[in-house]
């Protein structure tokens, strides 16, 4: 009997000698296989797929009109509206007017889980007038966030890092605003 505990201990030392060997061996050679050589570069990373987006821009006739344009857009909702806010800020093609009035950067962006998102630009250098000049930057900017994140239930602009009960004394800013058809032209 103990001949035969023998064999059976000797036979699982001889398996797993095998199996350890096998495991290093293989974890070289699928080393090899994934790290780059010395001198090579490394791997850029994939960007995100070209997709149609509908920017909205002023025109003339008191209306946001839509411009479509294919940009690279990522699939995290906070990742897609720093690319619609940049290309917003970036104008307009021909026709059209930019619908914030001023040179604006964009300070930040925050999604919620429940799909409330906030918008971070910097503030006007100088207060603006006119109902119309409020409703076109503000509306340029939520309808285009919400089009093209339909996920999303409202946005909540912020100038500076801060809230704003108005821009020019027209709008309630205070409080986060849902997709308004109304101001875009059919």
């Amino acid at each position: 009997m103990t001949h035969r505990v023998l064999a059976i201990v000797a036979a699982a030392v001889l398996v797993a000698v095998i199996l350890i060997v096998l495991l290093v061996t293989g974890g070289r050679r699928a080393l090899r296989e994934t790290a780059p050589t010395p001198g090579e570069p490394l791997p850029s990373p994939t960007s995100a797929p070209q997709q149609q987006v509908v920017l909205l821009f002023a025109a003339a006739d008191g209306l946001l009109h839509p411009e479509l344009r294919a940009v690279p857009l990522p699939t995290e909702n906070h990742e897609r509206i720093r690319v619609l806010v940049s290309e917003l800020l970036a104008g307009p093609g021909t026709g059209l007017e930019p619908a914030i009035p001023y040179s604006a950067e964009l300070l930040g962006v925050y999604v919620e889980t429940a799909g409330h998102a906030f918008v971070d630009l910097s503030a006007p250098p100088a207060p603006l007038t006119g109902s119309h000049t409020e409703l076109m930057l503000v509306y340029s900017v939520v309808n285009t966030i919400l089009l093209n994140c339909p996920s999303l239930v409202d946005v909540q602009l912020l100038f500076s890092g801060e809230e704003v009960t108005t821009l020019t004394g027209h709008m309630d800013l205070s409080k986060p605003l849902a997709l308004n058809k109304r101001f875009i032209v059919q």
